[in-house]
């Protein structure tokens, strides 16, 4: 008897179901992620995701909409307006009345045409883009125009665009003076540094150091007001069979700037705020000028006094030491080169950050391997980037990161909140053994009763934890550290506290019956144990006090194992075929109010060490906060 108590003793101390609740808390999670638009390709990244302290995202498309709509023109020395809005190729140009109409606006809308791969499509009423929205918002203006053919061109050549060279150019033979043309698209800042000319009122004359500064101070107004400014410009070139960008790219003909509103996201702005109460910080990571850059990031509430923006030219003359010192300031990189992204995640990296980090081209993934949890864009992202990622953002939606992150975090809690449950109650049953050990008791508990608990009131209610939702206050902490052990100090205390009572409840217990009948003083001790359990696992449903979390109806997993295990100890303590098998016998009702009194405390006592664990909390928040 003494070894099979042993062995059932044994079994009873491994949380054996421990790593079944975790797998399925760690599935379930990733697919709910999978229903809020992020697709979690290995297990652990669905809980890595909560400890995430800082995300890097693109601003094209995530944090903004990704449907450019041409608003502003600049040509000939004039601004012009266009109205209308989204793909819906219906607007007006509006210009100074005073001034005559710029004779060069037509062939500004033809090298936005010319210079172009995307395509404007119109199904049951409504227009689209195939293709890239910035030049998709070229066609839709060519459109407004009534310029938006291609007739009379004969395609030659195209030189790609690029993240180095920031424009693209294209070549075609004019049929009509059947002259080869260059047409080229591209950061105003880059394409001005190649043109020495400037078409005004159909007269090409040189381009001077004066224009040029006109022309970015216009591309700066522009961008305070947060529209993505191209530069358009062309020149003929020689017939060849092939052309190089040194050949073409030079010597250019100005022609005009065009700005493009890209609409943040509505969502975005809460969701940034979302993250400055969890102790989150956001990036940004862009390719678009800084002064566009900020502007977004302004309207979105991620910009703020004392934050900085660099360019990626200022990252490639720093030193890794030197970005690493300065990277807990800079909230934005603008034009920024893909291949920089791996350098600013291994300088957060090395400053202690969690880093999420966004990408999807080619070239992202590097960085999308190397960071902590590494989205590639669902919508727009290269095969490659979904490869070395260890998740997909299935609609590049900044707002879903951080929907993620709160499962994450829930994740995280669900696992622990099931490791605290079964190590406080198989601590309880060790302590009540112990204590009888001591105390020269008879066993308070026989082999196939401690079985009994184990199987089924330990692990069923345990599982039950791992389907509990989300807490209102996931949100509201800040990030947990990774290197932390799991099981904190105080979380340590709430079990060294429970086990303590749910031992020391049950041999008190036991003490009042042992000198009557050892059968009844064993049925009560196993019972009392068993509600102790039951009381344990309505406390642990929360790390944290929580009223909602009382309503036994808001889990019906854990009320049908709660009610489950209750059906299963009344059915061993009053069907005699079980109570020979358990030697157990039939509680009175004076029996039942000890043992729910007594049991109850373990309740009592868990709520209570959950009080501390919110102050702890409370004071560690305040605390990052006070440090950023």
């Amino acid at each position: 008897m003494l070894i099979l108590f042993v062995l059932a003793l044994l079994v009873a101390v491994v949380p054996e179901s421990l790593p079944i609740i975790v797998t399925i808390a760690l599935s379930l999670g990733a697919r709910l992620l999978a229903k809020k638009n992020m697709l979690i390709k290995k297990l652990p990244a669905a809980e890595a995701l909560g400890a995430v302290t800082i995300i890097c995202s693109d601003k094209t498309g995530t944090i903004t909409k990704n449907e450019m709509t041409v608003t502003d023109i600049f040509c000939s020395g004039q601004e012009i307006h266009v109205t209308g809005a989204g793909y819906d190729p219906q607007g007006s140009f509006l210009f100074d009345t005073k001034k005559q109409e710029p004779r060069e606006l037509p062939l500004l809308l033809r090298i936005g045409v010319l210079c172009n791969n995307a395509r404007l499509v119109e199904e049951k009423n409504q227009h689209r883009i195939v293709g890239d929205p910035t030049e998709g918002s070229l066609l839709v203006l060519a459109k407004k125009g009534h310029a938006e053919s291609r007739a009379g061109f004969q395609f030659v050549q195209e030189l790609p665009f690029d993240s180095e060279r920031k424009m693209m150019s294209v070549v075609f033979l004019n049929k009509k003076n059947k002259k080869h043309e260059v047409y080229v698209k591209g950061a105003p800042e880059m394409l001005l540094n190649v043109c020495n000319r400037v078409v005004e009122q159909g007269r090409v004359q040189v381009f001077s150091k004066k224009e040029k500064e006109h022309v970015l101070k216009v591309t700066t107004e522009y961008a305070r007001h947060a529209l993505r400014v191209l530069a358009l410009a062309y020149r003929e070139v020689p017939a060849a069979k092939e052309y190089s960008h040194s050949v073409v790219e030079k010597d250019l003909v100005f022609v005009g700037l065009v700005g493009m509103i890209d609409p943040p996201r509505e969502e975005v702005k809460d969701a940034v705020q979302h993250c400055v109460d969890a102790g989150i910080k956001t990036m940004l990571i862009t390719g678009d000028n800084a002064v566009t850059a900020q502007a977004v990031a302004g309207q979105v509430g991620l910009f703020k006094e004392g934050d900085r923006v660099i360019t990626g030219d200022d990252v490639d003359k720093m030193s890794d030491e030197e970005l690493e010192q300065m990277i807990d300031t800079i909230r934005i990189f603008a034009r920024a080169l893909p291949i920089q992204k791996l350098r600013i995640v291994d300088a957060l990296q090395k400053k202690g950050h969690v880093v999420a980090m966004t990408g999807d081209g080619v070239n992202d993934a590097p960085a999308l391997k190397k960071a902590d949890i590494g989205i590639a864009m669902g919508m727009t992202g290269t095969d490659i980037a979904k490869e070395v990622s260890k998740a997909v953002l299935v609609d590049d939606n900044f707002a879903s990161i951080v929907n993620a992150i709160r499962e994450g975090r829930n994740i995280y809690d669900k696992i622990m909140t099931s490791a605290k449950y079964l190590l406080a109650c198989n601590l309880g049953e060790v302590t009540a053994v112990i204590i009888a050990l001591v105390l020269h008791f008879p066993l308070p508990l026989l082999p196939l009763q401690i079985l009994l608990m184990n199987i089924l009131t330990d692990n069923i209610p345990a599982l039950g934890l791992g389907l509990e939702e989300s807490e209102d206050r996931v949100m509201k902490l800040a990030p947990r550290d990774p290197q932390e052990k799991p099981i904190s100090q105080h979380m340590f205390f709430s079990i060294v506290l429970f086990g303590l009572l749910m031992g020391g409840g049950t041999i008190f217990v036991f003490s009042q019956y042992v000198s009557g009948s050892l059968v009844k003083a064993q049925t009560v001790a196993f019972t009392t144990l068993v509600f102790f359990q039951m009381f344990a696992v309505l406390s642990s449903r929360s790390l944290f006090p929580s009223l909602k979390k009382m309503n036994p109806f808001s889990n019906l997993w854990i009320l049908s194992a709660v009610c489950i295990s209750v059906l299963v100890q009344l059915a061993v303590l009053y069907v005699p075929v079980f109570q020979r098998i358990f030697d157990t016998v039939p509680l009175a009702k004076q029996d039942w109010l000890i043992i729910l009194g007594v049991s109850f405390t373990g309740f009592i006592g868990m709520e209570l060490s959950k009080v501390v664990f919110r102050v702890r909390c409370t004071h560690t928040k305040n605390k990052s906060q006070h440090s950023d």
